[in-house]
């Protein structure tokens, strides 16, 4: 072997052996990273497991879904974390969560938080026991809709005229329909756990759904089956077309 064959050799020989230390400096970079994302993963699911034991948390099954959920180390309410208590008064930034229960045995159930700044909100939520073969739309409540009850996720002011001998008329400042509109849950079909994500920023007036809706006015959220996905959102609430499978009280942190 020549002097420059010798040269060429020994270079690859540096090149070889740097790659294998970038390699494996990668390799401990991810480990350390898997562990502190298991670790917030741990920490969210301990956090969330305890507010499900609380009397105002979430109830029986989910509660023992999150339980192993903790065990696994996969907690997918991580962001909505925190329990929440109500105060009379609204500062510009805030936050608020709405623990959705089933209706009429759908075995739905749902965290969604809504985050204010300014006048911008943005909705956040994970659901399980969805069916998979089927599309479901959240919307907004009036403050003086109930998350329970035979009028659960009815607006208050007024109740629909069918209803206004069943369920409470309340002063509550009414909202609009693009207002209550939320957005879907995804994917929209295929799987019986979705998130929701949607922004809401326009003006009262604003075309379906992308109105923003003041949260010291919000009551409550519901999910809802779309019976004819695929169709222009309505102008107004069509209880015959969005079925209610899932109701929750919302409540505003003022923390």
């Amino acid at each position: 072997m020549n002097k420059q064959q010798t040269l060429l050799a020994l270079l690859g020989i540096l090149i070889l052996g740097g790659l294998i230390v970038r390699a494996g400096n990668l390799v401990a970079n991810v480990d350390r990273e898997g562990t502190d994302v298991r670790e917030m993963r741990l920490t969210s699911a301990r956090r969330l497991s305890a507010r499900a034991e609380s009397p105002a948390g979430l109830a029986g099954p989910l509660a023992a879904y999150l339980g192993g959920l903790e065990e696994a180390g996969a907690n997918p309410f991580a962001a909505f974390i925190a329990p929440l208590s109500v105060s009379p008064q609204i500062p510009a930034n805030t936050e608020g969560v709405a623990d959705l229960n089933p209706i009429n045995r759908s075995g739905i159930r749902a965290l969604v938080q809504v985050q204010k700044i300014g006048q911008t909100e943005t909705i956040s939520g994970f659901a399980t026991g969805l069916d998979p073969y089927k599309a479901y739309i959240s919307l907004f409540y009036d403050a003086g809709a109930p998350g329970s009850g035979p009028c659960a996720c009815i607006p208050s002011n007024p109740p629909p005229a069918a209803l206004q001998a069943t369920c409470k008329t309340s002063n509550a400042p009414p909202i609009n329909f693009s207002q209550m509109v939320i957005g879907y849950w995804l994917p929209l079909i295929g799987s019986s756990t979705r998130t929701l994500h949607v922004l809401k920023a326009g003006a009262a007036d604003a075309p379906v759904p992308t109105a923003f809706a003041p949260i010291e006015n919000i009551g409550a959220i519901s999910i809802r089956e779309d019976l004819q996905l695929g169709q222009p959102l309505p102008s107004a609430p069509d209880p015959n077309r969005f079925q209610l499978r899932a109701c929750g009280r919302f409540r505003v942190d003022n923390n």
